[in-house]
């Protein structure tokens, strides 16, 4: 693990516009071509916040993967290995109880702290038992001053309920913790918020919501942000995000993996 970055004081007023800026960016953009990429949501994030390293076009025919801290993939640094067949995680001694691992590859860590800026190596093995190697980067800060209210950490969550999925069932996507004083909120499909992946979004200022056209017969939204989706299929299966505005412009994230099960 690289040295944490800090900021001085002076510092900080330059930094408020950018640190936003760059984190919004982040989440609007696809790689241009179909190269393996990671993307870390956000690239700068202040200690508490959750950080996504979202991998982008991982290879079908790759067959577990495994993730390190620093830039060498060694034993002492795996955080866990993946295998993607059976959906098995088995943590490694860099392992903080942080982190969970998704069937495409990407890595999520909770409330990070400044210990956690740095290096991550992601090593994938292919189905002729070729290793590849793939590093991603991110920092974490302090709270800047007069802008800890603007980035406080998220504490939105999502459950599936049931907890297993069978194809054909039907399944509520449910939401704990919703901020209070929400301008509204967003569900889509995968990780970054694109115009064809959005599910559903809801307006607590007209009381209103819309659906995407492939769920509008199979969707429900309540008002707690919570989502009703029916007759499930293994093309429903993937990250599904949810992201909320309050009215004074704060933003907060949560995702879920929904794997389906085959009858």
């Amino acid at each position: 693990m690289m040295d944490s970055v800090s900021l001085s004081c002076k510092d900080c007023s330059s930094w408020k516009g950018l640190l936003l800026t760059v984190s919004l960016l982040i989440c609007w953009l696809l790689p241009s071509t179909s190269q393996l990429t990671i993307k870390s949501v956000p690239p700068i994030a202040v200690e508490g916040e959750n950080v996504l390293l979202f991998v982008h076009n991982l290879p079908k025919n790759v067959k577990a993967f495994s993730w390190y801290t620093g830039v060498t993939a060694i034993k002492s640094c795996e955080i866990a290995s993946h295998v993607i067949a059976t959906k098995f995680t088995v943590v490694g001694p860099a392992h903080s109880g942080r982190e969970t691992l998704f069937n495409n590859g990407s890595l999520l860590i909770n409330s990070v702290t400044r210990k956690d800026s740095g290096y991550y190596t992601l090593q994938i093995l292919g189905a002729t038992s070729r290793r590849k190697i793939i590093r991603a980067e991110f920092f974490v800060h302090s709270p800047l001053l007069g802008y800890k209210d603007h980035l406080t950490p998220s504490q939105l969550k999502i459950g599936l309920v049931p907890p297993k999925v069978e194809e054909n069932n039907n399944i509520i996507l449910w939401v704990f913790n919703l901020p209070k004083r929400l301008q509204g909120f967003v569900w889509h499909k995968g990780v970054l918020p694109l115009g064809h992946l959005k599910i559903a979004s809801h307006s607590f200022l007209t009381n209103s919501t819309i659906l995407g056209h492939a769920y509008y017969d199979r969707l429900t939204v309540r008002n707690d942000g919570s989502m009703l989706l029916l007759n499930v299929t293994q093309k429903d299966a993937g990250l599904y995000t949810l992201r909320t505005l309050s009215v004074d412009l704060k933003s907060e994230w949560a995702i879920l993996d929904l794997q389906v099960n085959k009858l």
